[in-house]
C-alpha cells in the first residue's frame, strides 16, 4: 500500500507540474472583416459563490486559454458573481468580464448580459426583457427547450435581442430540433434576432466549446452589446474532429467568417496537456482504491 501511495504521489506531482509548464495562453492574431474586429465570445458562464465551480476572478484566465476575447458571468437570479469577477480584473488586458444573470423564471430562462442589479424572476418573460433594456443590458433565450421557454409568447420572441442557437448539451437530434424550432420561431417576428453560442459553463463544458462570433465596432463592453443588438453575430460549436462545426447567422455574415475559421478555431490541446491530464487522474484513481482498501 505504501508503494503504492508513493508512485500515486509522485505521479500527481509530476502530472500537476507538467500541466503548469505547458499552460500557456495562445497568442492569436486579430482577424478584422469589413472594419469590424472579429471577437468570440461565451455569454452563459456560471461561477462559484453561486451555481458554478471556478471562482470568477479565475475565469479571465480560463477563457485567454481557450481562445475567448469575452465572457458574461450569469449566474442564476443573482450579479453578484458576475460583479465580484470583473472587479477582479479591472486593471487586466486580458478577456472582456461582463456582468450578467441567468434569470430563472417559472417558465422561462433568460440571459441578461450588461446589466448590474438582479431582475426579478417572479414576472412573465416580456417584462424581465423590458428590465434587461431598462437597465442597458440585452437579453438572450437561454437553451430554449421544454421545461425552459414556454414562457416565451410573441411579444417576449420579437422584443429578444438573441437566443442561444448553439448550446453545448444538446449532443442528441430531438434537443438541437426543438432549438431549432424555437429559432424558426422567432425569424418571423424578430429577424434581426442575435444567434448566440454558449457553452452554460459550470465546472466543465468546456469552456467556449460552443461560441459567438461577434462583428464589433470595438472591443469594449458597448462594442459587444451594440453587435448583440445589431444581430451582428455567428454562433459555433466545436466537432469531432474540430474545426468542421456549423457555422450559423446571417447567410452574408457567415460567408465573411468563413475564411477566417482557422483563425477564430478554439486552440487546439497539446498532448503534454492531455498526458498531464491522464497522469493526474491515474494518480487519483490509485490513490482512492488505496483509501478504499485501506
Amino acid at each position: 500500500m505504501k508503494v503504492v501511495r508513493l508512485f500515486a504521489a509522485v505521479l500527481l506531482a509530476a502530472g500537476l507540474g507538467l500541466g503548469t509548464l505547458t499552460d500557456q495562453i495562445p497568442l492569436r492574431e486579430r482577424v478584422t472583416v469589413d472594419g469590424y474586429e472579429i471577437l468570440s465570445g461565451d455569454f452563459h458562464v456560471h461561477a462559484f459563490v453561486g451555481d458554478g465551480g471556478i471562482a470568477p476572478w479565475m475565469l479571465q484566465t480560463q477563457a485567454a486559454r481557450v481562445g475567448l476575447d469575452v465572457i458574461a458571468i450569469t449566474n442564476h437570479n443573482q450579479t453578484l458573481a458576475g460583479r465580484l469577477g470583473r472587479w477582479a480584473v479591472r486593471d487586466s488586458s486580458g478577456p472582456l468580464v461582463l456582468v450578467g444573470e441567468e434569470i430563472t423564471g417559472r417558465d422561462f430562462h433568460l440571459i441578461a448580459v450588461g446589466i448590474e442589479q438582479p431582475v426579478n424572476w417572479n414576472q412573465p418573460v416580456r417584462q424581465a426583457i423590458a428590465d434587461v433594456h431598462a437597465q442597458g443590458g440585452v437579453a438572450i433565450a437561454a437553451h430554449p427547450l421544454p421545461g425552459y421557454a414556454e414562457g416565451y409568447d410573441e411579444e417576449a420572441l420579437a422584443s429578444l435581442d438573441g437566443l442561444e442557437a448553439a448550446y453545448s448539451d444538446p449532443v442528441e437530434p430531438a434537443p438541437a430540433r426543438q432549438i431549432d424550432a424555437f429559432y424558426n420561431r422567432t425569424l418571423p417576428r424578430n429577424p434581426d434576432v442575435a444567434v448566440i453560442g454558449s457553452t452554460d459553463f459550470h465546472t466543465d463544458g468546456p469552456l467556449g466549446k460552443c461560441r459567438t462570433y461577434l462583428f464589433a465596432g470595438e472591443r469594449s463592453q458597448a462594442g459587444v452589446l451594440e453587435a448583440i443588438r445589431d444581430g451582428r453575430t455567428v454562433s459555433y460549436c466545436e466537432t469531432n474532429p474540430p474545426g468542421q462545426g456549423r457555422l450559423r447567422g446571417r447567410p452574408e455574415l457567415v460567408r465573411l467568417l468563413e475564411p477566417h475559421r482557422a483563425a477564430l478555431a478554439p486552440p487546439r490541446e497539446t498532448i503534454a496537456q492531455r498526458v498531464a491530464l491522464v497522469m493526474v487522474w491515474c494518480s487519483l484513481l490509485a490513490l482512492a482504491a488505496v483509501g478504499v482498501r485501506g
